[in-house]
């Protein structure tokens, strides 16, 4: 059986490291490197089965493979992966959601279950995650916009956002996933996605990380 191809992308010096020193030299795995999203790489990057991607960094998913190649196949990993970050993995029919610091036992397992087409998760997010999707909270309103940049309130002028898209970042700011924010509003998943996928660029808000982390930040002010 041909050793699957396997490349590390993202910003995270330190765990880039971890992964080479931990894969390398597998014989199971064809080692195609560690970069991070922006840097000059000679590698068959085209051929890269498997893709260990860095989810702190918010440059990893931009990079785009030819149309015409399959797509491979994705582990996210975090410093702290919670239900926001689930949610990605998930909505990005990624593999994995896992944390930087697992152990190489579960890094290799994962990999394993990836070539099986099967998801890997932590059971402690994942019942968190279960919980959560059945009991989540009514959005709060969204802050006015801050006349000299006050700590904690989220970025750029929400009042040029349309009611639908206030709705829709009310929801995901409390970490609702599309489809979870589809059901709530009678609409479909593309449809949310559409409208946040606006927001992020009008308002410069990098991902729904970013809307979570400003939206807990201002409910403690």
């Amino acid at each position: 059986m041909a050793a699957m191809p396997v490349l590390v992308i993202g910003l995270d010096a330190a765990w880039r490291q971890r992964m080479q020193r931990l894969l390398a030299m597998r014989n199971e795995l064809d080692w195609l490197g560690a970069y991070a999203p922006a840097e000059p790489r000679a590698t068959r990057r085209e051929q890269a089965a498997l893709l260990l991607l860095d989810g702190d960094d918010p440059q990893v998913d931009r990079a785009r493979r030819k149309p015409q190649l399959p797509a491979p196949r994705r582990l996210y990993f975090y410093r702290s992966p919670n239900i926001a970050a689930l949610h990605h993995c998930i909505e990005t029919q990624a593999h994995a959601c896992l944390d930087k610091h697992d152990s190489p036992d579960t890094v290799l397992r994962a990999i394993q279950a990836a070539e099986s087409g099967l998801f890997v998760v932590a059971p402690a997010l994942l019942l968190e995650a279960l919980h959560d999707g059945t009991d989540v909270p009514a959005p709060a309103a969204l802050p006015e916009p801050p006349l000299h940049g006050s700590a904690g309130s989220l970025p750029g002028d929400w009042s040029t956002l349309t009611v639908r898209q206030r709705e829709i970042v009310g929801w995901a700011a409390r970490g609702m996933s599309n489809k979870q924010i589809a059901r709530q509003l009678g609409i479909s998943p593309e449809t949310v996605k559409t409208h946040l996928h606006h927001v992020f660029e009008r308002e410069g808000v990098h991902g729904r990380m970013a809307l979570l982390a400003a939206h807990l930040g201002d409910e403690k002010h």
